[in-house]
């Protein structure tokens, strides 16, 4: 499964020296704070019983198969429908090796954003069929060439018409540093940069990049860092993830702070406990195993990082990590630890341990807005899942796993008995074969509004 390494190197040296034809640096938009999540869509809450119950779930899946493009999987989710737990659409990428990871909506939540991580192609797809399909609007090819950033992982809205991505390296043949652009929601296409470009000319810029979220009322966000994918893409290699992490003035568009996590901690996930008057972060790393608190609780907007969990509580790699909506519990999955835990984060200086279920290699997390089911997929990179120096290739047993949660205990029950999953992705219809495909990223339909800060 070496191809899709070779070709994003390819890539990465064709896009250096395209960069470095290109005279000028693009410039950048003023525009409004980053971040700004709608709160609320207009008629778009589904009530049953008082929970919000979502219809479908979306999730970006890798084909595993040289001949097939990547797709967004559409799953029933309401238990009252005869579709329930079963893939209803299944919609192609229009070319064969995007590696599709990390997407995101427009703020109107009526367009789905879908990046190739490996093509740095950004798809633009309209919703349609109350949620159950979705229509390309435009490919757009050019977000490299223009930007100077490559690899597209996180998409989150702004204001209308606006979207933020996170770009992990740059065209050069290091591929660092990493950066942030926003791209026009409608087209895919490169609005400018937030914060300065991959040429940094003095200013002070994150060296790594994966996720970013912000507390508009702090004014700080906080960006990640995985490490560089020249050092990363080719398989599991602990020792190319980054050390440190970077807080932001969101309203300037500039790091004022870096944080040292440690020597290939490899930050991947940052939320905000959304609490009235409360500035802090959770961060995940998996390179030390480790779960770091942000907090700047003086309000001076200087945080002080500290590591809260470690491998002595049962965390062996966790790729992710996630807040409940009523911030007092936390999940993290474990990749290497085929676990999935949950922590009571009453006092966040000291979680508590309330849960622990198995899944084979545990990967991306969603948690239902009612607090009440927890979404587990198990597909991480396509050249780190079939690594064959760290064990067989884990493309037998990929799936989706449900948990019900027990608001009272905090208890997780599978939906299937015996460590099944959900819904199985081991033999799936593709474009043009059937076989394993990599589950990772899940979202909502739109008939769940976005939360702040959710992406």
């Amino acid at each position: 499964m070496r191809t899709r390494t070779t070709i994003l190197l390819a890539a990465l040296a064709c896009l250096a020296l395209l960069a470095a034809a290109i005279a000028a640096a693009p410039g950048t938009r003023p525009a409004a704070a980053a971040g700004a999540l709608p709160g609320k869509v207009a008629g778009h809450e589904t009530k049953h019983g008082g929970k919000l119950q979502e219809r479908f779930l979306y999730v970006s899946t890798v084909a595993q198969s040289p001949t097939d493009p990547d797709f967004i999987a559409v799953i029933g989710a309401d238990p009252r429908r005869r579709d329930f737990g079963r893939i209803v659409n299944r919609i192609d990428m229009p070319n064969v090796g995007d590696e599709l990871h990390h997407f995101g909506y427009s703020a109107d939540q009526k367009r789905l954003l879908v990046p190739g991580l490996f093509s740095s192609r950004i798809h633009v797809f309209d919703v349609k069929g109350g949620g159950k399909r979705l229509k390309l609007r435009a490919v757009n090819d050019q977000l490299a060439a223009k930007s100077g950033y490559v690899v597209p992982h996180g998409v989150m809205a702004m204001s209308p018409g606006r979207a933020m991505v996170t770009m992990i390296g740059a065209a050069s043949g290091t591929t660092l540093p990493g950066g942030i652009v926003e791209i026009d929601d409608k087209t895919g296409a490169f609005a400018g940069h937030f914060g300065p470009g991959p040429d940094r000319a003095g200013q002070l810029g994150p060296k790594y990049m994966y996720d970013f979220e912000s507390l508009p009322e702090a004014n700080r966000g906080i960006s990640t860092t995985f490490g560089s994918p020249a050092k990363c893409a080719g398989g599991i290699d602990p020792t190319c993830l980054g050390d440190e992490v970077a807080v932001w003035d969101v309203r300037e568009r500039k790091v004022v702070q870096t944080a040292y996590l440690g020597p290939h901690s490899g930050a991947l996930m940052v939320h905000f406990v959304r609490q009235p008057g409360v500035r802090r972060a959770f961060l995940n790393a998996p390179g030390t195993s480790a779960i770091w608190l942000a907090d700047d609780d003086d309000g001076d907007g200087v945080y002080d990082f500290q590591q809260v969990l470690g491998p002595e509580d049962g965390l062996a790699l966790p790729p992710d990590m996630l807040l409940s909506h009523d911030a007092k519990s936390m999940y993290v999955s474990n990749w290497f630890g085929n676990t999935v835990q949950r922590f009571d984060i009453s006092d966040p200086f000291d979680p508590v341990l309330e849960a622990t279920v198995s899944v084979p290699h545990p990967n991306m997390l969603r948690l239902s807005r009612d607090n009440r089911r927890l979404y587990v997929t198990n597909s991480l990179l396509t050249p780190w899942d079939n690594d064959a120096d760290f064990g067989p290739a884990r493309n037998d047993d990929y799936g989706i796993w449900l948990f019900e949660v027990n608001q009272s205990t905090g208890s997780l029950t599978p939906s299937k008995a015996g460590g099944r999953p959900w819904v199985d992705f081991g033999n799936v219809r593709k474009k043009t074969t059937t076989g394993p495909a990599g589950p990772h990223m899940v979202l909502f339909d739109p008939s769940i509004p976005l939360a702040h800060g959710e992406h």
